[in-house]
């Protein structure tokens, strides 16, 4: 892996942002600066942000990628206006050196169900004693960070969603953009270390906590 590492963190919005997740960023911005990356001594971190607003998230996705690799970054990490996230989260997920790094986190439902997938097609739980990185079919985009090659190689559209004409819907574009990616010969990794450090906002936060023991 490259020495250098020259991150965008991406934000896809609608244009309403809590506080809760300016907190967050601002923490997380001013942590790096203040400490650059203890975990990886060889790599110099250079970091910037980029937003792209509008109602469609999966045109905000595509053309926040588009924009990371046209300026030459390395790295592009999505953060979502509805997470809340520890500032640790970027050093965890830098340090595993892996192309995909995504989390897992509680869908916004009544009763709560993790996001991520495993290859078994099931859904994959953080508990207590969940850790280190494991491998998955996808999870959500609102905490996850790449290397930039696997868009290079992977073809156009990444985030275009896919119709199912059983419930007349449509999916969320990220089961069909990480099945891209692993077609194109990536591999999806899980980090429940990075997961334990997020909440998922709604009408409340949902915590990975809630079902630990599930």
């Amino acid at each position: 892996m490259s020495d250098k590492i020259d991150l965008v963190i991406a934000i896809p919005t609608a244009g309403m942002v809590r506080m809760s997740f300016a907190y967050s960023l601002a923490g997380l911005i001013s942590a790096t600066a203040a400490r650059g990356m203890p975990t990886r001594p060889e790599a110099t971190l250079t970091v910037c942000m980029d937003i792209v607003e509008s109602s469609v998230i999966h045109t905000n996705r595509e053309q926040l990628v588009k924009r990371a690799i046209d300026a030459g970054k390395s790295h592009l990490m999505f953060l979502d206006d509805d997470m809340t996230f520890e500032p640790q989260v970027l050093e965890i997920m830098l340090g595993r050196r892996q192309s995909v790094v995504c989390t897992n986190y509680l869908i916004k439902t009544a009763t709560p169900e993790f996001v991520a997938v495993g290859l078994d097609g099931k859904r994959v739980p953080t508990r207590e004693e969940s850790t280190g990185l494991q491998p998955i079919a996808y999870s959500g985009f609102g905490c996850s960070l790449f290397e930039l090659d696997v868009f290079k190689k992977t073809p156009q559209p990444w985030f275009l969603p896919k119709f199912i004409p059983e419930s007349s819907s449509y999916t969320t574009e990220d089961n069909p953009c990480y099945e891209r990616i692993r077609e194109a010969g990536f591999p999806v990794y899980l980090d429940h270390d990075a997961s334990k450090l997020l909440s998922h906002i709604g009408s409340r936060a949902w915590n990975w906590k809630e079902v630990a023991h599930g």
